[in-house]
């Protein structure tokens, strides 16, 4: 009896280890708010801390920059976070949340260099997550 009882807990425990793996890819952002992504967006932009930022951008992220008409997928704009890995750049930063809607919003982030003014509007949603414009 006491073998038995050994080798049912025993199958029970691979059971449940072997379960816990079936979750594969897992989101650390998935429940953060649209406040909580603009700041670890700013952070990665302006700041240089890379902190989630593949899990934060949608497998068809694209980032627009309109004045040089020039467009990035996922993997370059990641790469050129990457390589600006904790360059500080000298601007002001502010941000505004236009528009939020359930699980979609519209923001506005303001970079006040020197000589220009960078805006990105930002649309998230927690089913596609993130997708810039740069104007």
């Amino acid at each position: 009896m006491k073998r038995n009882l050994t080798t049912i807990a025993t199958v029970v425990m691979m059971v449940l280890s072997l379960s816990s793996f079936a979750n594969g890819k897992v989101n650390p952002t998935t429940h953060y708010t649209s406040t909580a992504i603009l700041s670890n967006y700013i952070d990665s932009s302006v700041l240089g801390k890379q902190k989630f930022v593949k899990e934060m951008l949608a497998d068809n992220f694209e980032f627009v920059n309109a004045s040089s008409n020039s467009k990035s997928t996922k993997n370059q704009y990641s790469q050129f976070l990457k390589n600006t890995d904790n360059l500080t750049y000298n601007c002001a930063t502010s941000y505004e949340i236009l528009d939020q809607s359930g699980d979609v919003a519209v923001a506005k982030v303001t970079m006040k260099f020197e000589n220009f003014t960078r805006v990105d509007i930002i649309n998230m949603s927690t089913s596609t997550d993130f997708s810039f414009t740069t104007f």
